[in-house]
């Protein structure tokens, strides 16, 4: 081995670990630190992502059994006025349904 002698002489000055520790010992420590930021951020605009579709998945739920309730409803009143007028098929139907207007037409 090579052995250099001091430059300087020895003091309670010097250094006593070499120049490149302590670049060393920061490095090491910073580097896990510094992707925590980003992570936390990432994180954060995943679950918002999520929360913002789960909320457009019920809104589109409750708007399609909104239109079936109506769907529902419209069928129910088709089927109402069919029964109460016939749906025409037949003459005894339509002699039915007539007699049901008229009745009605009375009424009033």
């Amino acid at each position: 081995m090579n052995h250099v002698p001091p430059t300087r002489p020895f003091s309670t000055s010097a250094r006593v670990h070499p120049s490149f520790l302590p670049y060393i010992s920061n490095a090491s420590r910073g580097k896990g630190l510094k992707w925590i930021p980003p992570l936390a951020g990432l994180v954060a605009v995943g679950y918002g992502v999520a929360s913002y579709r789960e909320a457009q998945i019920e809104k589109q739920l409750e708007k399609s059994a909104a239109v079936e309730k109506a769907e529902l409803e419209q069928r129910r009143k088709y089927t109402a006025l069919a029964d109460a007028y016939g749906d025409r098929t037949n003459l005894e139907e339509l002699e039915h349904a007539m007699r049901v207007y008229e009745a009605q037409q009375g009424n009033e």
